[in-house]
């Protein structure tokens, strides 16, 4: 758990790293790999990206356009207008909320036996306190994470939870590499402002050819680097379309629309 400290005393607890400035007291070797070599140090989140991502859906900045309403605009009124360039000023404003982790409940101590029914996602422990420490401790360890291990069981079965340790409103789909992310983002925009660049060329813009093994330039090295465009392409497709559904990162391939589909919306 990460927290993050705010102007007055109160902080935010965050399952990943939030971004940081350099007012934030804390060496280089406690954050999170950057995406890339240099890269300032609110990059090196995963919040960073959702944001980065949710601004290539076309859809939702249609809904922007618009003024908040559409398809999305459910996820509008959480996300807002995201159109400003400015990553840092839209997390302040609101969206670090979306993603910390709610206060958690505290510890309760019972003197007597309660008589309220205790809550599902509570465990009632009566401790012996005449024992041996060490032992009482191991035995209260295990009882409890076995709790812990039914509970996220029991909240992916029957809520859906995609990160049972997480209770955000808006919980990070799966564990983000920073650099492959950074580099899917540069790709599609690359794509997209050179749309008949072929996939070497692509791949020359953004480092991925530099970066892959190979003669620069030869037939084998244009075919790894292709191939590896090409999928970078498809991903960022993918976290683009899920990200508009409040899912990042996930790079589970949109649905495929059928050619009846496309005839009806003809």
């Amino acid at each position: 758990m990460f927290e993050k400290m705010l102007y007055g005393g109160k902080s935010l607890y965050f399952r990943y790293a939030p971004p940081l400035t350099d007012l934030d007291a804390i060496s280089d070797d406690e954050l999170p790999n950057a995406p890339y070599v240099g890269a300032p140090k609110h990059k090196r989140s995963v919040y960073f990206y959702w944001w980065a991502f949710l601004r290539e859906n076309e859809d939702y900045i249609a809904c922007c356009d618009a003024g908040g309403t559409g398809s999305m605009q459910q996820l509008y009124a959480d996300f807002g207008d995201v159109r400003g360039d400015s990553f840092m000023d839209w997390w302040r404003a609101g969206g670090r909320l979306l993603f910390c982790e709610p206060p958690e409940e505290p510890i309760s101590t019972y003197l007597s036996p309660p008589t309220d029914q205790i809550s599902q996602d509570r465990v009632l422990l009566s401790v012996p306190v005449t024992g041996d420490l060490e032992r009482t401790m191991a035995e209260m360890r295990k009882i409890l994470r076995e709790a812990f291990e039914y509970e996220r069981r029991r909240r992916i079965r029957e809520e859906g939870a995609v990160d049972a340790f997480s209770r955000a409103n808006y919980p990070v789909f799966k564990k983000p590499v920073l650099t492959a992310l950074h580099e899917r983002l540069v790709v599609h925009q690359a794509r997209k402002e050179n749309p008949n660049a072929s996939l070497y060329e692509i791949g020359k813009m953004t480092g991925v050819a530099q970066r892959t093994a190979g003669v620069e330039g030869g037939a084998e090295h244009r075919n790894v680097v292709g191939a590896s465009v090409s999928r970078s392409l498809k991903e960022a497709k993918a976290l683009i379309y899920n990200v508009g559904s409040g899912r990042f990162p996930d790079t589970t391939p949109p649905p495929k629309v059928s050619t009846e589909s496309m005839a009806k919306s003809a």
